[in-house]
């Protein structure tokens, strides 16, 4: 067995291998849905095992796609950190057949790596490991089911290639003569600090956006009574495989300037002209589940 990977020093083989009529417990199929996994079995289920939550783990992870070989193992909900996502199983359902379980995992999305640490009798706990490339339509077929409107993030590759090909420098990094400096920072809760500042009509601003959150956070300007429009791209946005490239900016109009997604414990700088026009002006992190709370106004006077 010298197969890829290997550090054996010769070469070897397995020579025979006997069926021994004894039973095994192992995954025989897997199939993703929207709102969870069917995991069949190649024998019956203990249900008092199996249908307990907290008997089961998921989480997820993947890989950045790219000219190098390996890669680190990144975070599905933070692409730019490494790490892996504990995935929530809200219930377990053994179905009439007795071998198949459907795990319903409401986040579940694609990804690179799913891990499934499950236990569905007295013996030993199984590891499968899948990954998941697209998701069907939800499973109905279990007690409890309730429809969610669920948007599906872009496969993680595509992610990947647009952010090796599509990416742009931002166009408020050159620094102004004369500017107002403001500093701000991403605070506790997702929010801002401070929650809003005032600036003249028409004044350069010189605005340094601090993160000294353990997520990744940016900071866009929009425009009067916006809020409600871009918000609703944001929640869209992970479906659009280039959401990552754009620093998960919005393509809209109402998007006057921003600054690049900022990592946990740095900062970023941009220059740029205040509105001539007076008027509250909001300003959100457009991370895709942020904005609703981590939001603020610049007002304009």
């Amino acid at each position: 067995m010298t197969g890829w990977g290997t550090y054996t020093p010769a070469d070897g083989s397995f020579q025979r291998v006997r069926y021994t009529g004894d039973p095994v417990q192992l995954p025989v199929e897997l199939h993703a849905r929207e709102n969870g996994l069917l995991v069949t079995f190649s024998g019956p289920v203990d249900r008092a095992v199996a249908e307990t939550p907290r008997s089961q783990f998921a989480q997820a992870w993947n890989y950045r796609y790219g000219p190098g070989y390996g890669s680190q193992e990144f975070s599905p909900h933070h692409p730019s950190m490494p790490g892996h996502d504990p995935l929530t199983i809200r219930s377990v359902t053994l179905l009439e057949d007795e071998r198949t379980l459907f795990l319903e995992i409401p986040d579940l999305q694609p990804v690179n790596q799913l891990h499934l640490h499950l236990r569905v009798d007295a013996s030993r706990p199984v590891d499968l490991f899948a990954t998941v490339h697209k998701l069907a339509a939800p499973f109905t077929g279990f007690a409890g089911y309730r429809p969610v409107s669920k948007v599906v993030a872009a496969h993680p590759i595509l992610s990947d290639l647009a952010l090796a090909t599509h990416s742009k420098p931002n166009p408020w990094r050159k620094k102004l003569p004369n500017a107002q400096p403001i500093t701000l920072e991403a605070g506790k809760n997702l929010t801002f600090t401070p929650s809003s500042f005032e600036v003249p009509a028409g004044a350069t601003v010189e605005l340094t956006f601090k993160n000294p959150d353990v997520v990744p956070h940016n900071w866009a300007l929009i425009r009067p009574d916006s809020l409600p429009r871009v918000g609703d791209l944001i929640n869209k946005i992970i479906a659009e495989p280039d959401a990552v490239a754009r620093h998960y900016i919005p393509k809209s109009d109402d998007v006057l300037v921003y600054s690049d997604m900022v990592p946990p414990q740095d900062q970023f700088t941009i220059s740029f002209q205040a509105p001539a026009e007076k008027g509250r002006y909001p300003y959100v992190c457009t991370f895709p589940g942020h904005w609703m709370v981590m939001n603020g106004v610049m007002i304009v006077k």
